[in-house]
C-alpha cells in the first residue's frame, strides 16, 4: 500500500506562510539597514550617552540623576523623584522610593507618562521593542542603559506627573 504524506490543515498552512513572511521581512530589513548604514556612514546614537531624557528636549546628565525632591506650586509637600533603570535586568522599579499608603506613583519614560498600573510591564515592553528594532536594523542596542523617572506624589497633592516633570525640567535647565 503506497503511503501519502498527509495534507496540511488550513491553520498549519497559514502558520507556515506567516513564518516564511516573517523570515523574508527580517532578511529584507537587515539588508536595507546594512545598506543604509554603509552608505550614510553616520554613527548610531549610543544608549550610554550619559544622559536621561526628560522629554521636550531636556537631557539630564546621568551623573546627577539620583533621588530628588521637587517642589510643585500646587502641593504643600515636595514630590519625590527617583530614576530607575528601564530594563528587566535591573532592580525592580517598584522597590525604589518609599511611597506612603495613599501616595500616587507614576512612571515616566522619555516624557511619556506610563501611569502606575502595569508600569513595570510597559517599561519591559518598551525595552524589548527597542532591542528588537536595534537588532533588526543592526544597530547597537539603544535601550541597555535607559532610565525612567519614578514620581511619588503625596496623597493630598492635586498636581499631575506632567507638572512635576515641568518643574524637574526647569530645575535641570537652571542647573546647566
Amino acid at each position: 500500500m503506497p503511503t501519502q504524506s498527509p495534507n496540511l490543515t488550513p491553520w498549519a498552512r497559514s502558520g507556515l506562510a506567516l513564518l516564511c513572511l516573517l523570515l523574508a521581512v527580517s532578511v529584507g530589513v537587515r539588508i536595507y539597514a546594512y545598506r543604509q548604514q554603509s552608505e550614510s556612514g553616520t554613527a548610531v546614537r549610543e544608549a550610554a550617552d550619559a544622559h536621561v531624557d526628560l522629554g521636550e528636549g531636556v537631557l539630564l546628565p546621568r551623573s546627577v540623576a539620583r533621588h530628588r525632591s521637587v517642589q510643585v506650586s500646587s502641593c504643600c509637600e515636595a514630590a519625590s523623584v527617583d530614576f530607575v533603570q528601564a530594563s528587566p535586568y535591573g532592580s525592580d522599579p517598584s522597590l525604589v522610593g518609599a511611597p506612603r499608603p495613599n501616595d500616587h506613583v507614576f512612571y515616566v519614560y522619555r516624557g511619556w507618562n506610563l501611569g502606575s498600573r502595569f508600569a513595570t510591564a510597559s517599561l519591559n515592553a518598551i525595552y524589548f521593542t527597542r532591542r528588537a528594532y536595534a537588532r533588526l536594523a543592526m544597530q547597537k542596542t539603544p535601550a541597555t542603559d535607559d532610565m525612567a523617572v519614578k514620581i511619588i506624589l503625596p496623597a493630598d497633592c492635586n498636581a499631575s506627573p506632567d507638572d512635576v516633570l515641568a518643574a524637574l525640567r526647569r530645575e535641570a535647565r537652571s542647573s546647566d
